[in-house]
């Protein structure tokens, strides 16, 4: 099964509210819109045909690199790529569709080619941009009552009290509905997060995602002694050397990592496995996914035991996707595809619809 054709198109598929616009800590104007992504599409000498969700465009064309390789040979192919001046955000979206192709091959699910199927749904948390506190209540209680979230996340770090009254605001909201996980992006230092994640503390806040940014080990490992919140790491994963020094620091009680930011679901696997060593579990990131990368979220955390918890999702606020059938929430779970590969069929013409 050897790669003949590498296609890759650039999609954008819009978001309804409540989920649109999606305003991060630094967003310019409305913020995100929607889902962006690049879709990958693998044509093979056996007739075979993979797909693969990564990020940005290709630095250069991949065909000629990988003209005639197995599909298999995976670690190859990531070397090759990568000695191209290939990026790891395209690269995430080829590798996802050799793992595709290797599932339809073997006529197994992906989960169980990378460890097992451990789990039958995987849980998700629900994610919301920056918004005034009773907006934020409102959206924290459609979440639960319109698709069974039990796990939320709002986006933080312009301003400490701010973040309070959102805080405080939710949580009068949803009680014990579900858990309210507010993420800095690191826009805090540290001497500025200390003094939040007290308040927040005392508020009931249990989650707590990049108060302030990994560069600051000791900060974090203090946090997590000093109050009752669970620290989640996102941020500066992209590297061998950060994951290491989180993790002798004691600074994380979760890493997140990322197909797009680690170059695949190949080398999440590898931090997932890291992190293990140390006692962390792990959680996925979102990077505003369409159906493609949701799939692959949901085998990576039914292959790995150390996926612990729910990962993080906007793709309940797509208008469509690219997909023949989108995934649907069901008590905030998703149920792991159990055809083979990824499990989910590719529509082309949606793919040239919504084509940016």
């Amino acid at each position: 099964m050897r790669i003949q054709h590498i296609t890759a198109t650039s999609v954008f598929i819009p978001y309804a509210p409540p989920v649109g616009p999606y305003r991060g800590r630094t967003a310019k104007g409305e913020g995100t819109l929607g889902a962006s992504g690049l879709i990958v599409k693998i044509e093979t000498d056996s007739g075979l045909v993979g797909w693969g969700e990564g990020s940005r465009t290709f630095e250069t064309d991949p065909n000629p690199v990988l003209q005639n390789i197995h599909a298999g040979d995976i670690q190859e192919i990531h070397t090759r790529l990568e000695q191209a001046g290939i990026s790891k955000g395209p690269i995430s979206g080829i590798e996802m569709a050799l793992w595709d192709l290797l599932g339809k091959q073997a006529s197994l699910p992906i989960c169980r080619l990378m460890g097992g199927h451990n789990r039958n749904e995987v849980e998700f948390t629900a994610c919301f941009g920056l918004n005034e506190p009773a907006k934020s209540a409102a959206t924290a209680r459609e979440y639960i009552d319109r698709w069974g979230f039990r796990s939320l996340k709002t986006k933080a770090g312009n301003n400490a009290e701010e973040d309070l009254r959102i805080a405080e605001a939710v949580q009068k909201e949803i009680g014990d509905d579900a858990s309210l996980r507010p993420d800095a992006n690191a826009g805090y230092t540290p001497e500025e997060a200390g003094p939040l994640l007290q308040k927040l503390s005392d508020l009931g806040i249990r989650y707590y995602e990049d108060p302030c940014s990994c560069e600051y080990p000791e900060a974090l490992a203090q946090f997590r002694a000093e109050t009752d919140i669970k620290i989640l790491v996102n941020m500066g994963l992209h590297s061998d050397e950060n994951i290491r020094n989180i993790l002798q620091h004691g600074a994380a009680d979760f890493l997140m990592p990322d197909t797009p930011v680690n170059g695949g679901l190949l080398k999440v696997a590898e931090v997932t496995k890291t992190a293990q060593t140390w006692g962390v579990p792990c959680l996925m990131h979102c990077s505003h996914d369409l159906g493609l990368k949701t799939a692959a979220i949901t085998h990576l955390a039914a292959a790995l035991p150390n996926f612990s918890g729910p990962s993080d999702t906007c793709y309940h606020g797509l208008t469509d996707d690219i997909l023949t059938e989108k995934l649907t929430f069901e008590n905030g779970k998703i149920r792991v595809p159990e055809a083979p590969g990824l499990g989910v069929e590719v529509d082309e013409l949606k793919v040239e619809k919504y084509r940016t």
